[in-house]
């Protein structure tokens, strides 16, 4: 893991997962499920009370992603 520029209240860390890896995030576990090009599919497992949402990067669609 790296840490690259952090200020007084939060910090980045840059993690590398494989399919099957699972990022533990407060508590929140993120599996990395299937990845293909340049998406991939992540199942969040949360407390009901915890927000998550999607904010995308760019507004076109990812043809290759199986639904």
């Amino acid at each position: 893991m790296q840490a690259a520029a952090s200020t007084p209240d939060t910090r980045r860390i840059f993690i590398e997962l494989r399919v099957g890896d699972v990022l533990e995030v407060g508590g929140a576990r993120i599996q990395l499920e299937f990845k293909k090009g340049q998406a991939a599919r992540m199942v969040v497992a949360a407390s009901l009370d915890t927000c998550v949402k999607k904010v995308p990067a760019a507004t076109r669609a990812v043809p290759s992603l199986p639904s």
